[in-house]
């Protein structure tokens, strides 16, 4: 989906900015934060969605089941009550709700796949998001600890020490730049995951009028109440 993809996307570039020529990594650290929370938002409602998605599936598909169950039985009454004209249709109707379970089990798969991604996906980013919040926390009490050093050494020394300092502060932003693109790294390759696209099943679902089709099903039907009137000893 494209909210996981933009939260890639504002890593990445405050990554880049961070790394080339941004001078307060903190503020841009802070807004990336904020954009990230908001963001997870939006993925906690789209992934809440899909899991709707798929509890109504499945309520569909356990309804199906019971009706093809229920017009099952009703065939089995009509034999034994020798009308099997009512069984035929009894029968038919079964049939019918057979090919919705099987059109739903597939949706239902697939809608299992999507969720399952779509909550991976959102645990990465949350996961992601406290890496941030760490890093910014661990970048803050560097600054402030670089701060302290310097004015320490200035007042010891009692002569200015702003060039060392700015070159131990320099190689300071440098390694966090570093070890930062590389936690950051490792975790876009686990925020990209390919959520399975929707599996279009309307064509299983068109019981018409095709009289080719309708002979098939009474031949079945037939074979099927032939069947039922054996096990039943008619």
């Amino acid at each position: 989906m494209g909210i996981f993809q933009r939260v890639n996307d504002i890593i990445s570039a405050n990554l880049n900015e961070m790394a080339e020529n941004f001078e307060h990594p903190e503020q841009m650290l802070k807004q990336a934060i904020r954009e990230m929370e908001a963001s997870i938002t939006i993925a906690t409602n789209e992934t809440a969605k899909a899991l709707a998605n798929e509890k109504m599936l499945r309520r569909e598909l356990e309804n199906n089941k019971l009706f093809g169950s229920r017009w099952e039985k009703r065939a089995e009454q009509a034999v034994s009550s020798g009308d099997d004209e009512l069984a035929r249709k009894a029968l038919t109707r079964k049939a019918e709700h057979e090919k919705l379970v099987d059109a739903l089990d597939d949706q239902l798969k697939s809608a299992l796949s999507a969720s399952t991604s779509l909550k991976r996906q959102l645990d990465a980013m949350k996961a992601k998001l406290a890496e941030a919040k760490r890093s910014l926390a661990t970048l803050s009490a560097r600054g402030r600890a670089a701060e302290f050093r310097r004015k320490m050494e200035t007042v010891g020394a009692g002569i200015s020490t702003d060039l060392d300092n700015d070159a131990f502060a320099k190689f300071d932003r440098l390694r966090t730049r570093v070890e930062q693109a590389e936690a950051e790294a490792e975790a876009m390759a686990e925020l990209r995951g390919n959520v399975g696209g929707h599996v279009d099943f309307s064509d299983d679902l068109n019981f018409g009028d095709d009289l080719d089709m309708e002979s098939e099903r009474g031949d079945a039907v037939d074979a099927e109440l032939a069947e039922l009137k054996r096990k039943l000893k008619k």
